[in-house]
């Protein structure tokens, strides 16, 4: 609903305050002024329902109240002169377009905590199990029970069908709420339905390689991290390479711009709904793993043509960029279910739970399907085991490197991953919504270079497992000094080269 309320609210209201400054003394006013405040009341419906933190809602309404001001400032100033008034009317809509759509304040990485105000169970349920003592419990406590929460279209294969979610005030005590719903008749397992958000997205400058790939992107040298995977030997491989399918790459993220320049011809759309990014996050993630190269138009990726991957998406999280495991692990199924040879999620956060059952039923799920799920280590310079869904048994994690071939600052550390493996991660320039291109940071940025790897890989082997890609990535990438805390770190050519000889 905060996708659409959020919107056309703060449009309605600055095109009915405008008019209403104009039309001062004359019958419509009264019109104006009362569709003026239907506007604004749907327009913080839309906000404060959704699921960003109370920071980031702040910074938005004061940004979107100082551009109604304006507006309502410049029409009240020109409106004895029509033409200026008219001029006035035309540019505060431009200038309105142009900040909501391109400097939406992203709030930052808040750490995976129980929803504050609404605090979120996953409950899973014995097979068959009944959900009467369930029922009576969430209404004799004063929870809310979603049922149907999960629905895999191969339910034989998955338990996923069996959880519902249970929802709680914020006066309950959440330990409490845990152990009155795993006392119940039919309830196998509990766990907090964690909120999780996308990292900060600060635009940087980045470095330029030098090397000549044979492609005519313009921005192909503002890849720096081309340059360190030798990216144009994989053009080489490429050319003699004939694919046994073309590999989807699914992006679970804030959306894909599917309209965009540098991406529209690979795209393939599963989910209307997930089709747009009011973010940025989840298009930049797609230019990464599956750009159009040799286009002469903006940036490239690893696939040379059109023949070996395509790139889809599923929406996830929110414009402000919040989520919950839920939404994660219904993104996951869904994913799954269209086709996915690769799910990319650079999302993820603090683990509260000593274990996350969904996550890994979700992940086994999608891996019998055939897919490979690759996710962000995190940004918090700390061990990657302690962040879902990078600690998911069955995932190949990502940490990130520097220009210089270190960790980045930021990266969390690997260690004690079962499957961990790194990529440039640092000032990475790609797509964003509108046309538009900036250079971002993070293993945001790093996972979907190795999920556009494995897209090629599978386009060449449909039955790669992730075991033998993670193997052959790993065995082929480069051991550097940090090797313990990053895994190798990603040689796209001869892993596609291992692929073949296979």
């Amino acid at each position: 609903m905060s996708e659409v309320l959020y919107p056309i609210g703060f449009s309605a209201a600055l095109v009915s305050l405008m008019l209403w400054q104009y039309s001062s003394g004359k019958k419509s006013e009264g019109f104006f002024r009362v569709g003026f405040t239907i506007a604004i009341l749907a327009y913080l419906l839309g906000l404060f329902s959704d699921t960003a933190n109370f920071e980031a809602k702040t910074i938005h309404i004061v940004r979107d109240f100082l551009i109604i001001g304006l507006a309502s400032f410049l029409i009240k100033g020109t409106r004895k002169t029509p033409f200026l008034a008219f001029l006035s009317f035309c540019l505060s809509i431009g200038f309105g377009y142009f900040i909501f759509t391109n400097f939406q304040p992203i709030k930052k990485l808040v750490e995976v905590v129980p929803e504050g105000p609404k605090s979120s169970f996953l409950v899973e349920m014995y097979p068959g199990s009944s959900l009467k003592k369930l029922k009576e419990f969430t209404e004799n406590t004063g929870l809310n029970l979603l049922e149907n929460v999960f629905l895999p279209l191969d339910g034989a294969s998955t338990d996923l069908d069996d959880y519902v979610v249970v929802t709680a005030a914020a006066n309950y005590n959440t330990e409490e709420i845990k152990e009155g719903l795993l006392n119940l008749k039919g309830v196998e397992y509990v766990e907090i339905n964690e909120t999780v958000s996308v990292p900060e997205l600060t635009s940087t400058s980045p470095l330029k390689s030098k090397r000549d790939y044979g492609m005519n992107d313009p921005n192909i040298n503002m890849q720096w991290g081309f340059d360190k995977m030798k990216v144009d030997e994989v053009y080489k491989v490429l050319k003699k390479v004939k694919p046994q399918k073309k590999a989807m790459i699914a992006i679970l993220d804030t959306g894909v711009d599917s309209k965009h320049e540098d991406l529209k011809k690979h795209f393939k759309s599963i989910d209307k709904k997930s089709d747009t990014d009011g973010n940025r996050h989840g298009t930049h993630c797609a230019g990464i793993a599956a750009a159009v190269t040799n286009n002469k138009i903006g940036i490239a990726s690893l696939t040379p043509n059109n023949t070996f991957v395509e790139v889809s998406s599923v929406k996830v999280l929110s414009g402000f960029g919040g989520g919950t495991q839920a939404s994660i692990i219904k993104g996951i199924i869904k994913a799954a279910d269209s086709g996915a040879d690769v799910i990319s999620m650079s999302l993820g956060g603090i683990s509260n739970d000593s274990r996350q059952k969904a996550y890994k039923e979700a992940v086994e799920y999608a891996t019998k399907k055939g897919a490979i799920v690759v996710v962000a280590a995190g940004n918090s310079n700390a061990n990657a085991k302690l962040y879902s869904p990078a600690n998911t048994p069955g995932v190949i994690t990502v940490a990130a490197m520097d220009q210089e071939l270190k960790r980045a600052k930021f990266s969390n550390f690997i260690n004690d991953i079962e499957m961990g493996i790194c990529a440039p991660g640092v000032d990475i320039y790609s797509t964003i919504p509108n046309n538009n291109y900036a250079a971002f940071s993070g293993t945001s940025m790093a996972t979907p270079q190795v999920a556009g790897l494995l897209g090629i890989m599978k386009s060449i082997k449909p039955s790669l497992t992730t075991e033998e890609a993670f193997k052959i990535i790993s065995n082929s990438g480069l051991k550097l000094k940090e090797f313990k805390s990053t895994g190798s770190f990603i040689q796209p050519a001869e892993a596609i080269k291992q692929t073949l000889k296979n």
